[in-house]
């Protein structure tokens, strides 16, 4: 899979307009907010999850991250863009992989048409676009301020709005995690879409981001509020 921007790719990216809501459009504006409580204190896990993120190998499920090659593998700083992508070839390789014979898989992706062919659908039907609002990686706690990751999506997004990370400390070897998304789907194709299948995806990648995050910071994996039929 590759995760690696194209040149092409990394100038479109930077014409991508940004995709604020609209309270004046008939489309609902919408906000989700999922919450994990960790065993570890709030800068731990922030690091951990920053780690999570920035994997230039990871995945969460079917997604995966893709950056220009000059960014790849480093921490995402204010105002950097960088795309969500759903992954085709995973997905097919994982439904008609046949037992014994994952060579015809190989050799079919191999075929330079058919990679150009997925790419263009996952670059144009299958990721979301965002570009960083807000990052604060070392919080002045006697400020009131937190952990916090904040970006919002661009043109070629099914939704407008933003994604808002935040790790508060409980006291102790404990943080809250809470997933803020406000969002709005672009015209009745995507709302139709991101209702029915596209919200319980976007709440499996952060369940699974969250859940690595743990892992990297050596702690149990804590149990949040997505529910468990969507992980």
């Amino acid at each position: 899979m590759e995760r690696i921007m194209s040149a092409a790719a990394e100038r479109k990216l930077m014409q991508r307009v940004l995709l604020p809501v609209d309270s004046r459009k008939n489309i609902a504006i919408k906000r989700e907010v999922q919450e994990y409580r960790v065993e570890a204190d709030a800068g731990r896990f922030a690091d951990a999850f920053r780690k999570a993120l920035t994997d230039p190998e990871g995945t969460f499920g079917l997604i995966r991250i893709k950056r220009p090659a000059d960014r790849m593998g480093k921490s995402f700083e204010p105002g950097e863009r960088f795309q969500g992508c759903f992954s085709l070839e995973e997905a097919i390789r994982r439904r008609f992989s046949i037992p014994g014979r994952q060579w015809l898989m190989r050799r079919l992706f191999a075929f330079l048409p058919i990679r150009r062919v997925i790419a263009w659908i996952e670059d144009t039907m299958l990721s979301d676009y965002a570009v960083v609002d807000q990052l604060t990686l070392a919080p002045d706690t006697a400020r009131g301020e937190i952990h916090t990751l904040r970006y919002c999506y661009l043109k070629g997004t099914p939704i407008a709005g933003s994604t808002t990370y935040l790790i508060e400390p409980r006291g102790g070897e404990r943080c809250l995690v809470r997933q803020i998304l406000e969002y709005q789907e672009i015209n009745g194709l995507a709302l139709s879409a991101f209702q029915r299948f596209g919200l319980k995806l976007h709440d499996q990648v952060v369940h699974r981001q969250i859940q690595k995050a743990a892992a990297l910071a050596g702690v149990q994996p804590p149990v949040g509020t997505i529910p468990a039929a969507y992980t």
